[in-house]
């Protein structure tokens, strides 16, 4: 088996692993939660084309998007029912500078290299594009739970918790802005929705919160518009004054009559 393939079986298994567990209870709980606050950003997003790279929930609710076209990318073979595309995670069948918006739900958790993730967003989207990541909250209860979780090979704790303050150092040096991250869903990790449905202490599950009580985040960066200068203006300035122009300030200008 190559190693192409054998990096593709791996995300197909997390992928479908972390779908199941999105059906389940909690869950189901923090999907509506992150759904909501993907519903709050898509009006603010603007241009002809999205895409959502291998989304984690059953349905993925794109009606608030002011974009017109809408594409699914799923892992080969298409597992999400409603994808219109499929290619492998760390590397899309687009066209470089295509894409106004792309939105990454946990996309970097399942993957083995998020850098080439970025690399993928950041070649295919057009400049002031923009990039929304969902992702879990490493530095909260259910980090905690990540670290204590004895069988790590079941999801969401077999994922790659990745910091926010990580994902805007790797977005600052591909050349991205972040404009705002939100924390999301104040619950614990238990299963019991009976109990999760209780536990009011800390706000509406889909609001925003603090960090260290936090499942989850939402991300939204743009990317940074790079201006060229052309080399004959520079040409031009550099001949403009070709003997230096001493300063007054050094007193070495004099009046003449």
């Amino acid at each position: 088996m190559s190693k192409d393939i054998h990096v593709s079986s791996r995300v197909l298994s997390r992928a479908a692993s972390l779908r199941h567990w999105y059906r389940r209870p909690l869950g189901n709980l923090l999907a509506e939660a992150e759904l909501a606050a993907l519903e709050v950003e898509l009006p603010t997003l603007f241009g002809y084309h999205l895409m959502v790279i291998d989304p984690p929930w059953e349905r993925c609710r794109l009606q608030d998007s002011r974009i017109p076209h809408h594409v699914i990318q799923s892992v080969e073979p298409l597992t999400h029912q409603e994808a219109g595309l499929g290619g492998y995670t760390e590397d899309w069948p687009i066209m470089s500078d295509s894409i106004d918006a792309i939105i990454l739900p946990h996309t970097l958790e399942l993957t083995d290299d998020p850098h080439q993730v970025l690399r993928e967003a950041d070649r295919s989207l057009i400049p002031d594009g923009h990039l929304v990541i969902l992702g879990f909250n490493p530095r909260s209860l259910w980090g905690v739970r990540r670290v204590l979780t004895r069988k790590r090979q079941e999801m969401p704790w077999d994922a790659h918790f990745l910091s926010v303050n990580r994902i805007k150092d790797w977005l600052g040096l591909l050349g991205f802005d972040t404009l705002h991250c939100h924390y999301l869903f104040q619950r614990p990790p238990l299963q019991s929705r009976r109990l999760l449905e209780r536990l009011h202490l800390h706000g509406p599950s889909s609001g925003y919160g603090r960090k260290f009580l936090s499942a989850s985040y939402i991300l939204v960066a743009r990317k940074r518009t790079v201006v060229m200068t052309p080399l004959n203006s520079l040409h031009r300035r550099r001949h403009l004054f070709p003997v230096g122009i001493p300063s007054s300030s050094q007193g070495n200008v004099r009046r003449v009559n």
